[in-house]
């Protein structure tokens, strides 16, 4: 005969045995499903990079595992997985970014909206976006990451296509033209100037002066124009009569030019505070500058030997050494003739170029481009050598002492060349978003996790109150 309690313990251990084991499956479930999940679920975003005021965040995809239609993982060159090989797969992976800064077009300075009937050149050239009138068979400019630009013909004037052509923008190395334009006449290139320990020390690109040296003006338009030399600059400038002096007498020039959307104050080019030009008045500069014989010599040249010297800190002495044109368009395109690149952080490249091919001559200005690309500048060329016929004129380069300052329009407070666009209303990069399906798997997983916790906790609840049973029989 069997005794009630050893039934009782019986069926005690039994209960406390079921209970662990199905504690220890649990467990076992949700160790083989957390992973699972926590492999599925998002990865936490990168913290946002802070950039400069020149750049902007860009979400930028990063590489990652990618499954083929049938489900299974891509492999290394080793032969390794690299994801997984179950499932049902898809030909488009939820894609992974990553913030980082990358440089942005510069947004004009805000400025009066002209009244038309005053705008420099032509109403149509005080509009934004590309300005082109397009007759049968002709194709449309090329598009291009300017901000601005200008496409003329150099001989006549006409200007064939622009974008936001008066937009108030920071002109870099190209206001050297201007530079240039104000002191050739002025100086004599077999001139010796001597320079100082702040030309020496200038900021920015350097030919490399030495302070106690006796430099040839000739020698440092050279440096000015073909290397973008900012200790020539300042050094020519002196010659001058001084950067204030030279800024001053930069901006008669511009004026006399018609240029009234450009304000000097570094001879340079490197960017200070209310210093602006745009596409338009460097198609202005430029093309003035073009007629000066000594100025085309300089900018076409493609090297010169500059001189050395001794340095007075160190008591070396340097040897002449050759300096290079860094115009790529140059030595790149078939009847280049010139003209100046530029670039500073918050002006990004600018340029003026000139090219003549079958008998005509066009000139084209870009300001604000984050890449700088000859290029960018070729297709201009090939665009206006090809089509220029097959426009008509959208307005023409005024000749010096013609245009007036232009006038307010009455009802006009905000700028029509560049008003700055709020970062809210810039879209986000095309291609970055994650997929409609990203969210559910998401869920997904968190769903398995939120079982197995739920699972576990049940298990729990049924050992302990086995516990409770077996402590009550015993009392």
């Amino acid at each position: 005969m069997i005794r009630p309690t050893t039934v009782l313990r019986g069926s005690r251990t039994a209960v406390r045995a079921g209970a662990v084991a199905a504690c220890l499956a649990i467990l076992a479930s949700v160790a083989v499903g957390i992973p699972g999940a926590v492999a599925r679920a998002p990865q936490s975003p990168a913290a946002t990079p802070t950039c400069k005021e020149w750049q902007t965040v860009t979400q930028v995809p990063v590489p990652g595992p990618r499954r083929s239609a049938s489900g299974s993982a891509s492999r290394s060159a080793s032969g390794s997985a690299s994801g997984s090989a179950s499932g049902s797969g898809t030909t488009t992976p939820t894609p992974k970014t990553t913030p980082v800064c990358r440089n942005a077009p510069p947004t004009p300075f805000a400025q009066p909206a002209w009244a038309p009937d005053t705008v420099v050149g032509g109403a149509r050239l005080g509009t934004t976006g590309v300005v082109v009138d397009l007759k049968p068979g002709a194709a449309a400019p090329p598009t291009g990451p300017d901000v601005s630009y200008v496409v003329a013909d150099m001989d006549t004037g006409e200007v064939l296509a622009a974008k936001s052509p008066h937009a108030w923008l920071r002109p870099a190395s190209t206001l050297k033209t201007l530079t240039a334009l104000a002191l050739i006449p002025r100086l004599d290139p077999r001139q010796v100037v001597v320079a100082k320990p702040e030309h020496e020390a200038a900021a920015g690109t350097r030919v490399g002066v030495l302070a106690g040296n006796a430099y040839p003006v000739g020698r440092l338009f050279d440096a000015l124009l073909m290397s973008s030399a900012n200790d020539a600059a300042y050094l020519l400038a002196d010659a001058a009569g001084g950067t204030e002096q030279t800024a001053a007498l930069m901006n008669e020039t511009a004026a006399a030019l018609g240029a009234h959307d450009t304000v000097a104050i570094d001879p340079s080019g490197l960017d200070e505070q209310g210093q602006h030009s745009s596409a338009y008045d460097l198609a202005l500069i430029g093309r003035a500058a073009m007629k000066l014989a000594d100025f085309r010599v300089y900018v076409t040249r493609r090297h010169a030997v500059f001189p050395g010297g001794k340095a007075k800190s160190t008591g070396k002495v340097y040897q002449p050494y050759q300096i290079q044109n860094i115009n790529d368009l140059l030595p790149n395109y078939p009847g280049a003739i010139g003209i100046k690149p530029g670039r500073t952080n918050r002006a990004q490249h600018t340029f003026i170029g000139a090219a003549t091919r079958d008998g005509r001559t066009l000139i084209v200005t870009q300001m604000g481009s984050t890449t700088g690309d000859w290029e960018d500048t070729a297709a201009l060329l090939d665009w206006g050598f090809a089509h220029g016929d097959a426009v008509a004129p959208v307005g023409r380069l005024v000749e010096p002492g013609e245009a007036a300052a232009p006038r307010a329009a009455a009802t006009a407070t905000a700028s029509v060349t560049g008003t700055p666009v709020p970062a809210s209303a810039v879209p986000a990069p095309a291609g970055l978003e994650p997929p409609s399906g990203a969210g559910a798997r998401e869920e997904a997983a968190a769903s398995v996790v939120m079982w197995g916790v739920a699972a576990l906790g049940v298990g729990v609840l049924a050992l302990a109150g086995s516990l409770v049973v077996r402590r009550r029989s015993r009392t």
